[in-house]
């Protein structure tokens, strides 16, 4: 079980096929939210995928064990009501998120697929050696995404760019965005939910390159599919950066009051973290905020179009890309 957010969902993902391949006759149910479920329903390994809302169907079931990925009170509660024979669980490590951001030192921090990877041990299973994300889109709405894209933006290299991010102080500046997304001169998809129609607007005033913005109007698996056919994707420390790990897009991070060494980077998959080292006030959350406790912003301020550039065309140079 796993309810939230989008990226955790998607994470969780390895260990669907690490408990499939150790016992490939065993059904493996999934629970979540209902706002997640398409992540999870495509999935072939998966018998059956439950949300948040009907958990009391689950009762009926005799399950062998419940591996919870969640790990709050209420999916403690639940866990206790299914009665099965086995229950795991896997290490958080918010105490030394909170030293990282209080003391600002730094500690090793696995990756939370590592992380998650320990709930299997019980069954046999080494968290080291967990396979990339996975999310499986149909056919018919890949297929309709590449149409919408070779209509509007030809068949050349597309760039992926995900607006979102829960807390303001972990997105970048409309203005950064189009000043570099100009110099790369490649035509561009622009994604996001309804919360960044504004920025997203904002970018294609000043944008010279050909631009999709679908801001607020794709799906997750709409999202991911674009994401696919893209030849990069630069986004945020949030759950689109994951979305592009799970179709395997190289995925380029720009880091704001969060760190890398928080465990949460791309899975699996050619990725760039962009960031200010030796930040004093970094990491200042291990989420974010509205607007920065200092009222400068330098973590993302500092990220300027000319460093983003120069970084992400000798990334995409060593993977031969652009």
């Amino acid at each position: 079980m796993r309810l939230s957010s989008m990226g955790d969902v998607v994470l969780t993902t390895p260990l669907i096929r690490a408990l499939h391949e150790r016992y490939p006759t065993a059904e493996i149910h999934f629970l979540t939210r209902a706002s997640y479920r398409s992540l999870l329903e495509y999935h072939p390994l998966l018998s059956k995928v439950h949300i948040w809302t009907e958990r009391h169907t689950l009762r009926v079931y005799n399950w062998t064990g419940v591996v919870d990925l969640q790990k709050n009170l209420r999916s403690f509660s639940l866990r206790r009501q299914l009665q099965a024979q086995h229950f795991t669980t896997f290490p958080k490590e918010n105490f030394k998120k909170w030293l990282m951001v209080r003391l600002k030192r730094r500690y090793y921090l696995r990756h939370v697929v590592e992380r998650y990877g320990e709930a299997l041990r019980l069954w046999g299973i080494s968290p080291e050696n967990l396979g990339p994300l996975e999310v499986h889109i149909p056919t018919d709405t890949a297929e309709r995404v590449e149409l919408t894209l070779v209509q509007l933006l030809g068949q050349k290299a597309r760039i992926a760019v995900g607006l979102g991010g829960t807390y303001q102080t972990k997105r970048w500046y409309p203005g950064y965005y189009a000043a570099l997304l100009n110099r790369l001169g490649y035509p561009v998809i622009l994604l996001g939910g309804e919360t960044e129609i504004q920025d997203a607007a904002e970018i294609v005033r000043h944008l010279s390159v050909p631009v999709l913005n679908v801001t607020g109007q794709f799906s997750l698996l709409e999202t991911a599919a674009a994401i696919r056919a893209s030849t990069v994707l630069i986004t945020h420390d949030t759950g689109t950066a994951h979305l592009g790990a799970a179709v395997q897009t190289p995925t380029v991070v720009l880091w704001g009051n969060t760190l890398p060494a928080f465990g949460m980077e791309p899975w699996r998959v050619p990725h760039l973290n962009v960031e200010i080292q030796n930040l004093s006030c970094r990491p200042c959350s291990k989420l974010g905020y509205g607007k920065c406790p200092r009222g400068h912003h330098d973590c993302m301020r500092a990220i300027t179009p000319d460093y983003v550039e120069k970084e992400l065309r000798s990334f995409l140079h060593i993977l031969g890309l652009l």
